[in-house]
């Protein structure tokens, strides 16, 4: 690195909530690394502008659409606007992205920066380089140790504590989101009394992609192993605005995500598996109990003190009930089980 650095490119046109949210670290450490350099996240996903509206000098409004026949148009238009623009560095963040590598290569930039994939087409596009088998496991992690080992030069620095994803919400916003929480709980007028605090608010996601799914009979079971007990649950109803457990609980829904993740941030505590509604919980500061069934914590679990997971592909409702009042009593710590 011997140039200034003022336009940065981060690459991940992945149109996944998780895959997005999972970049805010490396957003978080390349604002203070290059304090006046203006940043673009080009992301598949449209969620992105909203997600990154609070970070200064970031511009996540360049996003790839699914290759489709219906956004063919819109996919050629964002090409054209990403090939016109000139950076002083590019990112491909993950160790293997086939249209990141591409993307890198499309771009015009001074240098760029990528995982060796050990093919000489795809690695000698890349300025600088590391190899992905010295890189931490954890998918917020590995894009900042690839851009101090490989362009930074501090292969030998000391570790610093993780970076956590973060939203970055405005007061005004938790605010808001408290309110709505308290409005679908019948509480509207308590937010902030001794009694809204003094009743634990639970949230719930009983949805999940393929094999993270549980079935809804034993979301059942989780909430009636709190019969009797003073637990304010609440159903987070998917994108899909379909409830799944509204014979059982109140439910909540909406399709901003901001105020998703302000209302998340006013739970007591988010039961949820692993996927993209547990990153943007972490991300808003929620207390999240995470279950992993198929996928590896090593990866994906909450790094926020407070946070725990739970690793088993059968987990017990009554195990998850037991790991529950552990947290929501504040004597668990972070482990995995």
């Amino acid at each position: 690195m011997s140039l200034a650095v003022h336009s940065i490119v981060v690459l991940r046109p992945n149109h996944r909530l998780g895959n997005t949210l999972l970049l805010m670290p490396l957003v978080q450490e390349l604002q203070e690394r290059f304090a006046h350099a203006q940043i673009t996240v080009v992301s598949g996903s449209g969620a992105a502008p909203g997600l990154f509206r609070a970070y200064e000098r970031v511009c996540a409004t360049q996003y790839l659409p699914p290759v489709r026949p219906r956004e063919a148009g819109k996919l050629l238009r964002t090409l054209r606007e990403l090939r016109q623009s000139s950076f002083d560095l590019a990112i491909d963040p993950i160790v293997r992205s086939r249209m990141g590598r591409f993307l890198l290569g499309y771009v015009q930039a001074r240098e760029r920066v990528g995982f060796v994939w050990g093919e000489a087409r795809r690695d000698r596009v890349l300025t600088h380089a590391a190899d992905p088998r010295g890189a931490p496991a954890h998918f917020t992690q590995a894009p900042i140790w690839l851009l101090r080992t490989a362009y930074l030069g501090e292969s030998n620095g000391p570790e610093l504590a993780p970076r956590p994803m973060d939203l970055r919400l405005s007061e005004e916003e938790r605010r808001h989101g408290a309110q709505r929480l308290a409005a679908t709980l019948g509480s509207a007028s308590a937010v902030g009394s001794t009694e809204w605090h003094a009743r634990p608010k639970v949230g719930l996601f009983a949805n999940a992609t393929g094999d993270k799914l549980y079935p809804l009979s034993w979301w059942r079971q989780l909430i009636g192993c709190f019969s009797g007990s003073h637990i304010q649950f609440v159903e987070i109803i998917p994108e899909d605005g379909r409830p799944r457990l509204a014979a059982e609980i109140p439910g909540v829904h909406t399709p901003d995500l901001r105020l998703l993740g302000a209302t998340l941030a006013a739970t007591s505590l988010l039961v949820v598996a692993d996927g993209g509604v547990m990153h943007l919980a972490e991300a808003a500061g929620a207390p999240v109990l995470g279950l992993f069934r198929t996928t590896e914590p090593s990866q994906y679990a909450p790094l926020r003190a407070g946070n725990a997971v739970l690793r088993a592909a059968d987990l017990s409702a009554e195990t998850v009930a037991a790991r529950m009042r552990e947290l929501l009593d504040g004597t668990a710590g972070r482990a995995t089980g």
